[in-house]
């Protein structure tokens, strides 16, 4: 194993700082990272990036920290912080002695967490869990005899399970290319099972940007990229419930055929996995006839499809183009992303999943194009929703002379889904020099992000801003020190901002109150939500007035004891809606597959929420 040398540590004390005194912090921040720590939290925007950041715990545990650092003495190790100085440290020299233990992939279980990490030679990178304590970290199991596992993945799938993908015996040897395939594991090691030999694609193709979702729970099941075990289909969407049956590809979305000799198709080069609330996954893929598109999944073939080919037709060579999707983030009942179209390229879009409700919100750059074919790229790129608004920063253009329209450079915009709300919210690089705004966090009810507000001179400073309220011009919180801070990793943790720096890398932790804080308002929700909303409740329906239908179950129609219906909508039990109609107390159910529903009628009373049975 690599060794960390002396030099190396005292080199990098030397150019991060070694004290709170070396840094300009102000009132209410903190470093809780002793002198001669260096945080090695990796500073890409990544979702699964390999050194994060990582929030554990319960309201009744408490919430903790965890995240990697490495001293001299010890090399890098896994580090837990409680908030203060003293409950920050070291949990366990796993690897002991200053060999690294290269934790990676550190992810929320419960109120532990699990990752990957190297205890010894002969055992390789395995599979562990702690509790942030020494004696409750250890490894759950020695998956390879082989070798490293290397697990990576994890995902907490249920109250009680994760899934991650993994190598042992059986993947590394069953072809010349070496596998990780899908495993489950409650946290023990009788516990911890193989699912499926698939071959997961981890990371995946990445093809588009360092930001990628590569697992993504929805509900109670976990979306994944992968192929069969002999190559057939190239990196496809598949979709797992934690059981061997009820682990498969959905769909080969990219029919193109890559080895005529096999039959193999190419891959969907997946990208952007979003759960749209625990009913559905808004991702982007690539198909031989329409090209890189954005698509939605339901977990079935049937309910997997793309939502509407945004750039039409095909270039020069034959292939279709493809809009891309960029950032994309829920917002209310839509998906907003990034995509591109001929004329106004670059600019905001949403989605209700249909294709005439996929529209463009607003073109944020108006510039015309010096050819005239259309106007420049607003590029928006989306990071958080805050306020009931959509935020996200956005180009305006680049030309300082220019005054209809006038340009500000990259700037901080928000959205209410309208073309006529959405709007920059300031000018906070003067001129047309870009603010470069992005990871966007609510903390408390505030809002954080980082920033800069002066020339880069060739460089993005990144410093920490934050506001209180919508109309508020960010404030500069903190400016680490001379050039570029670059603050990343923004968490939230029992309400006080935590993050990490390039110029000191040192863990911080901001304790800060807005004027009129209300806790049962401005405190975030910390806990992971699985799907049990009223809505996904078929047996648990809650009626509000004391409307009544028949018959029920019902074959053709439904008659409605009601003279002032006013909206009649049918819902699957996934949550979906499956039939809607206005006023009218006579409603068609024919089109229905059998099964069982919820309908919700309103009239002048109120809403009345029942079940429905359609036969």
């Amino acid at each position: 194993m690599k060794k960390i040398s002396l030099f190396a540590v005292l080199f990098a004390a030397f150019v991060w700082g070694a004290s709170a005194q070396d840094v300009n912090i102000p009132e209410g921040m903190e470093i809780l990272t002793p002198d001669g720590v260096t945080v090695t939290t990796n500073s890409a925007r990544a979702y699964d990036k390999d050194k994060p950041l990582t929030v554990s715990g319960s309201k009744t545990a408490g919430y903790k920290l965890y995240f990697t650092a490495s001293d001299e003495e010890h090399g890098e190790e896994l580090w837990v912080s409680d908030g203060t100085l003293a409950g920050t440290r070291m949990v366990k020299d796993i690897y002991p002695g200053s060999t690294t233990s290269n934790v990676m992939y550190i992810t929320r279980f419960k109120d532990k967490v699990v990752f990957q990490a190297v205890g010894n030679d002969d055992d390789g990178a395995e599979l562990w869990i702690s509790d942030g304590t020494e004696t409750g970290t250890v490894m759950i199991a020695d998956l390879n005899i082989l070798g490293g596992s290397e697990p990576a993945g994890f995902t907490w799938l249920n109250e009680t399970q994760f899934v991650f993908c993994a190598k042992d015996f059986d993947s590394e040897t069953y072809s010349d290319v070496s596998q990780r395939w899908l495993w489950i594991s409650d946290g023990t090691e009788e516990g911890t099972t193989r699912i499926k030999d698939c071959s997961v694609k981890y990371p995946g193709m990445n093809a588009v940007t360092d930001e990628y979702r590569i697992f993504e729970r929805v509900g109670r099941k976990v979306f994944f990229k992968a192929d069969t075990k002999d190559s057939q289909y190239g990196e496809e969407l598949w979709v797992t419930d934690g059981t061997e049956e009820g682990t498969f590809m959905i769909m080969d979305i990219n029919t193109t055929v890559a080895n005529e000799a096999t039959g193999a198709t190419a891959g969907a080069t997946l990208e952007w996995f979003t759960p749209f609330y625990n009913q559905k996954l808004f991702f982007d893929a690539t198909s031989a006839d329409y090209g890189r598109e954005p698509w939605v999944t339901d977990g079935t073939p049937e309910g997997t499809y793309m939502i509407k080919d945004l750039y039409e037709g095909v270039d020069a060579n034959g292939q279709p183009y493809g809009s891309g999707v960029f950032t994309p983030r829920v917002y209310k009942d839509w998906v907003f992303f990034r995509a591109y179209v001929p004329y106004y390229g670059f600019e905001l879009y949403k989605t209700d999943f249909t294709a005439e409700g996929t529209v463009m919100v607003a073109d944020m750059n108006r510039n015309p194009l010096t050819d005239g074919s259309g106007t420049e790229n607003g590029s928006p790129d989306l990071f958080c929703v805050w306020k009931d608004k959509m935020w996200m920063k956005a180009a305006t253009g680049g030309n300082a002379a220019s005054t209809d329209p006038t340009n500000y450079g990259l700037e901080l915009f928000y959205s209410d889904g309208t073309a006529e709300g959405t709007v920059m919210q300031s000018d906070l690089a003067p001129g047309v020099t870009p603010n470069a705004a992005w990871e966007g966090m609510v903390c408390s009810g505030s809002f954080y992000f980082r920033a800069q507000n002066e020339p880069p001179n060739g460089a993005q400073l990144w410093e920490l801003f934050s506001m209180d309220d919508v109309d508020e011009f960010p404030h500069k919180v903190c400016d680490l020190g001379p050039g570029r801070d670059f603050v990343h990793s923004l968490r939230n943790v029992n309400g006080d901002l935590f993050f990490t720096s390039d110029i000191h890398k040192k863990l911080f932790r901001y304790h800060y109150r807005k004027q009129g804080y209300n806790p049962e308002v401005d405190l975030e929700e910390m806990d992971p939500d699985f799907g049990e909303s009223e809505g996904n409740q078929i047996n648990d329906i809650v009626k509000t007035s004391p409307l009544r239908f028949y018959p029920n179950p019902a074959k053709s129609f439904i008659e409605i004891a009601s003279s002032t219906v006013e909206s009649v909508s049918v819902f699957d039990i996934a949550g979906r809606k499956a039939l809607s109609q206005g006023k009218g107390a006579r409603v068609d159910v024919r089109s229905l597959p059998k099964g069982a529903y919820i309908i919700a009628i309103k009239d002048a009373a109120g809403e009345y929420r029942s079940k429905l049975i359609v036969e």
